[in-house]
Formats: structure tokens, sequence, C-alpha cells
């Protein structure tokens, strides 16, 4: 993609990671190409976030590993509150095991950590231009 095809247009972000660094770099990230970023650091205020803010978020960017509500929890209950929100998984991990099962069970794709911008922004332009879910469970 071409730089101008990675920019946002407004687009709202919901970021969870429980790394502050990362947090802040994601943000900065995003920030600078458009899009305007809400940022927590675990899935339990994802969730209520989400729920304060339902309307207003295009997307979410959920870290795979933090303590408390983990990735997969935290997916699954966004996902429960709005079946076809588009998620995103970021993870330091390689996409095997129980990290493919987490991005199969409704995310959009996956971003790679730490942050490359243009992997990052590419997937994050893929999730938002994604034709919505029916949530009829078929591929997300």
């Amino acid at each position: 993609m071409e730089e101008r095809e990675l920019r946002g247009g407004g687009e709202r972000i919901l970021l969870v990671d429980d790394e502050e660094p990362l947090r802040k770099m994601g943000k900065e990230i995003l920030e600078r190409f458009g899009y305007r970023v809400f940022t927590v650091r675990d899935g339990e205020s994802a969730v209520e976030a989400y729920r304060e803010r339902e309307g207003e978020i295009d997307l979410v960017i959920l870290d795979l590993v933090m303590p408390g509500m983990g990735g997969k929890r935290c997916l699954e209950e966004l996902l429960c509150l709005n079946d076809s929100l588009k998620i995103v998984i970021a993870s330091g991990y390689s996409v095997n095991g129980s990290t493919r099962d987490v991005v199969d069970a409704g995310a959009k794709g996956f971003i790679r950590k730490p942050y490359e911008l243009r992997q990052m922004l590419g997937t994050v332009r893929e999730a938002l231009d994604s034709l919505p879910d029916t949530g009829k469970g078929e591929n997300r």
C-alpha cells in the first residue's frame, strides 16, 4: 500500500495494551496518520470503554497477553456486545497455536509487536475497509 492509502479519515480506534510504551507508540503512529485513538491498559477497561463509547469506536486493537482478562476473553466479551465489531489482535508472539485460535475466533487481522509502521497501518486499514460481518458465523 502507498502511504496515502494507509492514512485514516478520523476513524476511532480503541487501543488495548498493558505496556505503556507500546500504548503510547501505537497511539502516536495512528494519530499521526489521521486516526483518533482512545487507549486502555487491560481487558476489563476495554470492555468498559466499549460499553461507554459503543457508537464511537470503529476498530479495536487488542493485545493478546495481558494480566487479568486476557485478549481471548476480551475478544469474546467485545463480540458479545457487538458481533460485527472489527478487532485486530496485537502480539509479540507469532501466529500459531493459541494465537491462531484467537485470531480465528473473530479478529480481522494480526499486528506484530513491537509495532512496525507499514504493517500496523496496513492491517488497520484493511480491517476498517473490510465488509461488515452478518454475525451468522461466517469467517470474519
